[in-house]
């Protein structure tokens, strides 16, 4: 949080330091994987800046309109892992996460870093390993997807655009594995046409208000889920999810979280 010297330390940030790409690549032991930035060695590489006095705590100052980072959260979008933990460089940033449930956005400053996915209460035999790179002023989700067996991420990056607001900006992901090609019609108009698997949409506008959603078959037109009452703000920017197994008793699901450029701040 901000103090006298105008700025904010990380001591209760999730996410770690990044790797470097070789790093990144390893094959290591995730509980050894990360590399701290105590006190000590934040005083060494900022020595302008008088930090606390407290040697538990990991502390790399974050200095608003000069320092550079982004955020990312994480999503649970396979409906084959329905409780998945997720390490970041060998750190446990998300315990017991949910089937369709988010965390957080978390800050992160701009790097390489090794993301490893576990069945929840597992530190063995990784459901998926991927790097990703970070850049600055960045907003990223990054989704588990797939069935049990076959699990990976995908990542998605908002667009920081002007946000008029008077206008509701909507983009579409499609992160059902073994759903059809699919349109999207919105208040019965077609406004997006064959969205396969991992396919992210453009952003369209829309007026504030109450719409109604439709999925449907690209090939017969069968609906395949539907959302009759996808409530959007003008000035805001939502993504919009379609997750589940079509083969399953419950289908296909829509999700509609409110994206990070609307609300998060870069200090600029």
């Amino acid at each position: 949080m901000p103090n006298n010297n105008w700025y904010e330390t990380s001591d209760d940030m999730m996410m770690p330091l990044p790797l470097t790409p070789e790093q990144a690549n390893e094959v290591v032991n995730e509980r050894t994987l990360t590399e701290e930035m105590t006190d000590d060695t934040a005083r060494r590489r900022f020595p302008s800046i008088t930090l606390p006095n407290n040697t538990n705590i990991t502390v790399i100052p974050i200095i608003p309109g000069i320092t550079l980072f982004g955020y990312i959260r994480f999503m649970n979008a396979s409906p084959g892992e329905t409780r998945v933990d997720i390490y970041v460089n060998g750190r446990k940033v998300a315990s017991n996460l949910l089937y369709r449930n988010f965390t957080e956005y978390m800050k992160v400053f701009p790097g390489w870093y090794r993301i490893a996915v576990y069945a929840a209460g597992t530190i063995r035999n990784p459901l998926t390993v991927t790097t990703l790179r970070v850049e600055a002023n960045s907003i990223t989700t990054l989704a588990v997807i797939g069935l049990s067996g076959d699990i990976s991420t995908l990542a998605i990056n908002d667009s920081r655009r002007f946000l008029n607001r008077n206008r509701a900006y909507v983009r579409f992901v499609q992160l059902s594995p073994n759903a059809p090609t699919m349109d999207a019609y919105w208040d019965d108009a077609l406004v997006v046409s064959e969205l396969n698997y991992e396919d992210i949409s453009r952003y369209m506008t829309a007026t504030p208000g109450s719409h109604n959603l439709k999925m449907r078959d690209s090939l017969s037109g069968a609906n395949l889920v539907e959302h009759p009452d996808v409530q959007v703000e003008g000035g805001k920017a939502y993504t919009i999810y379609i997750v589940g197994d079509i083969n399953d008793r419950t289908g296909l699901q829509i999700l509609v979280p409110l994206e990070g450029a609307t609300y998060l701040n870069f200090g600029d």
